[in-house]
């Protein structure tokens, strides 16, 4: 206890006291020197930012939308760190607001902030390879982010980002199911010619990534493999070359030039009609109805009138590669027929079945959303084609029968090099086939595993199909569909 009477213990008091006024202004200082240093750094950082805008003209850009106004990509605004010691280095790129306050309190005069307007994508796993991306002085470089770029509005696409999520979902069990290099998906709106899904899932080693500049709907090329004999029972209803009621001799040899050509599995029901020749996938088959034809000037001139021999617009400014027409083994009149000889994009085979099923010789798809409602155009020819490729689509799947699903699928060999051989399957479909109201795309690259005894599209990417049609059909527009009249 002090005496405040003892001069001794006064002092000590008077003394305590100074120290503890010596404390408080210690912290006050302290305070205030923080203070200072937020305000100066906010400075600099103001400048900085000022500065970077003025040199490299940062905009916003327009902002992408799906079909029903939900945002796919837009322009924002985030923190980056850089050391501007000798040159400018960035050191990290979209900080949050906490990790920028601990190299604030180091005080280096060599760490800055910027504040940089930067892309983002909310859904950026599941639109991949179709939105494209930005530069670091946020210009569009690529897809449709380089259309973007130049434009004012708002981009309004014809994706649906739900539909998509569960197409991605259930293409993805089944990518790791199959084991595909990689695998592709895209739904078609065959009314507005719309693309409502676009998927593309790769699965090769994390180390040989695809190039996210590419939209493979576009940028790659395939021999499909079966298929194409659709195009060649078309060009022959059309020249009025076949009746669907005709018979071809399957069982009797077929030779390109010295060639033999089979049947995998080989066809035991000989002689068969055209409808089964699509069923059983004859190749024979699709051969002889192509020797009804002039290859020139009726097989070659249809093939060019449904799109397969150019290459095609996509919307946005973007347009597919151009086909290539390989003479593979000898004869590409007798061997595009049945699927080989000439490699396409995939949406020069949406296309050209667009065309088919509808009976609308300019149809053509893109990712734009659009008003239009087009009313199937159909003809004798594209009536009789639908109804083979129902019957020709024929599964004990529930679905096949209640939405009325038609289509055809591809087993295709490409070869990599002289001691490798991959296999390309191909599922393309359209329901219902009595009044198409979408179409759709399965395709795999050289997957390892099926569903089935045999590595065909039978037994992989149509199972595919099915297993996505599940999860999706609740959300699409079917109520065209009349399964009491299943005549055209």
């Amino acid at each position: 206890m002090f005496n405040l009477s003892n001069e001794t213990d006064y002092k000590i008091l008077s003394k305590t006291k100074n120290y503890y006024d010596f404390f408080i202004l210690s912290i006050l200082i302290l305070f205030a020197a923080i203070f200072i240093r937020l305000i100066f750094l906010n400075f600099d950082n103001s400048n900085n930012l000022k500065s970077n805008e003025s040199v490299s003209n940062f905009k916003v850009l327009p902002t992408i939308y799906d079909l029903n106004k939900i945002t796919l990509a837009y322009s924002d605004y985030n923190y980056s760190i850089k050391n501007i010691k000798n040159k400018v280095k960035y050191l990290k790129r979209n900080v949050p607001l906490n990790e920028i306050l601990e190299p604030i309190y180091k005080g280096d005069p060599f760490i800055k902030f910027e504040k940089i307007l930067t892309r983002k994508y909310p859904h950026k796993i599941i639109t991949n390879n179709m939105i494209g991306h930005t530069n670091i002085e946020h210009k569009g470089v690529s897809l449709i982010e380089k259309y973007v770029d130049k434009s004012n509005s708002d981009i309004n696409l014809s994706i649906d980002i739900h539909i998509q999520k569960r197409i991605y979902d259930s293409l993805l069990q089944d990518t790791i199911n199959l084991n595909p290099d990689y695998s592709l998906n895209v739904l078609v709106d065959l009314t507005t010619e719309e693309i409502v899904s676009n998927v593309f899932l790769d699965n090769r080693n994390v180390n040989n990534k695809f190039d996210q500049t590419l939209l493979p709907l576009k940028d790659l090329k395939f021999d499909f493999g079966s298929v194409f004999k659709t195009f060649t029972v078309y060009s022959a209803l059309k020249n009025q070359k076949i009746k669907i009621n005709d018979y071809f001799d399957v069982d009797q040899p077929v030779h390109i030039g010295t060639k033999i050509i089979n049947d995998y599995p080989r066809n035991s029901e000989i002689p068969m009609q055209v409808g089964d020749i699509l069923k059983k996938s004859s190749n024979r088959g699709a051969i002889l109805i192509r020797r009804n034809l002039d290859c020139q000037n009726e097989f070659k001139v249809d093939l060019d009138q449904i799109g397969l021999l150019k290459s095609t617009e996509l919307g946005f400014g973007m347009n597919s590669v151009e086909p290539t027409v390989n003479n593979f083994r000898g004869s590409y009149c007798d061997n595009i027929p049945f699927g080989y000889g000439l490699s396409i994009s995939p949406i020069q085979l949406i296309n050209a079945y667009g065309k088919i099923i509808t009976g609308r010789e300019n149809f053509i798809v893109t990712f734009e959303k659009s008003k239009k409602q087009n009313k199937n155009r159909f003809n004798k020819v594209s009536n009789t084609i639908n109804k083979l490729l129902f019957y020709a689509n024929e599964s004990n799947n529930d679905l096949y029968k209640n939405f009325l699903v038609a289509g055809k699928t591809g087993t295709a060999d490409q070869i990599i090099s002289n001691d490798e051989t991959i296999q390309n399957v191909t599922y393309i479909s359209f329901f219902p086939y009595n009044n198409p109201k979408y179409l759709n795309l399965t395709f795999m690259q050289n997957p390892k595993e099926s569903y089935g005894k045999y590595m065909t599209a039978g037994n992989t990417v149509k199972p595919s199909f099915y297993n996505l049609l599940k999860e999706i059909y609740i959300y699409l527009d079917l109520s065209i569909i009349n399964t009491k009249s299943t005549d055209i």
